[in-house]
């Protein structure tokens, strides 16, 4: 199938739709990526991450194709396997990121993939980035097992308490905070800080909490669903309790960015730009939440 040619609204559109769809069929990671990547996702990294260019917003582009098409594996495509299956995916997973094994023959095309983001990740970041963002997707991969394992093979849905237990984790979103930092070349020299730390939690929370908004009835892991069981609301109820809490987080968000923005010093400098990249991916996740056929209670796809 020939590509598709992007809008030109974006002097780096039909760059970084080549180079996703080029990766994709290069690895084997979808029967038709036109479709895959109908649903928004080069726009979703252009919105998010406006003035990156060149080779860093290429590799944080396919990280996240990579999470959202191994999140889609775990939650859909496994379902229904054998759990020697899931375990031998899983632990070549956690494997292949640690650098403890190459890819061999019959591994997963995710595997394979996975071994190409490392490798060049690896090359282009520095060492304490990599060593974090290593153990924290060994972190997302562990949690969106214990979720298909748990909830998704049995249909489950979560209680409350189960849901914050496993869902910062398994939303993935500082993977996504890594991603920015990756895309926009603006590390954070103050990752451990409490203030950072509440950064981290606000946005994290923001982003699991708009999935869980967009997403429709089938997806009984999300905030509305355990709000249900636990809680005794209605949908209507639940749903609006959620969006209570996604704009107390939003203000969350907002406070420690501000006082981040208050700080003076070189480390400050490059700890601020970090948090402005986290608020343009939030409002460009937001969004795309709205517009992406990836979610069932959204308006029509968008054109690659």
């Amino acid at each position: 199938m020939t590509a598709q040619q992007p809008a030109p609204s974006d002097l780096r559109r039909t760059d970084l739709y080549v180079g996703a769809r080029t990766w994709m069929v290069q690895h084997g990671l979808h029967p038709d990526p036109d479709a895959y990547l109908a649903h928004g996702y080069v726009g979703l990294c252009l919105r998010a991450w406006p003035t990156a260019t060149g080779a860093p917003l290429h590799l944080a582009t396919q990280w996240a194709l990579l999470v959202w098409l191994l999140d889609d594996e775990l939650d859909q495509e496994q379902r229904d396997a054998a759990p020697e299956v899931i375990d031998r995916l899983v632990l070549a997973l956690l494997n292949t990121a640690a650098c403890a094994r190459r890819p061999v023959a019959g591994d997963h095309a995710l595997v394979h993939a996975l071994a190409d983001l490392v490798e060049r990740s690896r090359e282009m970041m520095p060492g304490y980035w990599w060593g974090r963002y290593r153990r924290q997707l060994a972190a997302w991969v562990q949690a969106a097992n214990e979720k298909l394992t748990d909830y998704v093979r049995p249909g489950r849905t979560p209680t409350l308490r189960e849901y914050q237990l496993l869902r910062p984790a398994d939303g993935g979103m500082l993977l996504a905070a890594m991603w920015c930092e990756l895309a926009e070349q603006c590390i954070t020299p103050d990752w451990n800080t409490p203030l950072v730390q509440s950064l981290l939690a606000a946005f994290s929370a923001c982003g699991y909490l708009v999935n869980d908004l967009a997403s429709g009835s089938e997806d009984t892991f999300t905030a509305v669903a355990a709000l249900v069981r636990t809680g005794g609301l209605s949908v209507r109820e639940a749903e609006g309790r959620v969006h209570e809490l996604l704009r107390a987080q939003e203000l969350s968000f907002w406070w420690a960015r501000t006082a981040l923005q208050e700080r003076e010093g070189a480390p400050a400098l490059g700890t601020s730009r970090f948090a402005g990249a986290l608020d343009q991916f939030r409002v460009a996740l937001s969004e795309w939440t709205v517009s992406s056929s990836r979610y069932a209670l959204a308006a029509p796809a968008e054109a690659p």
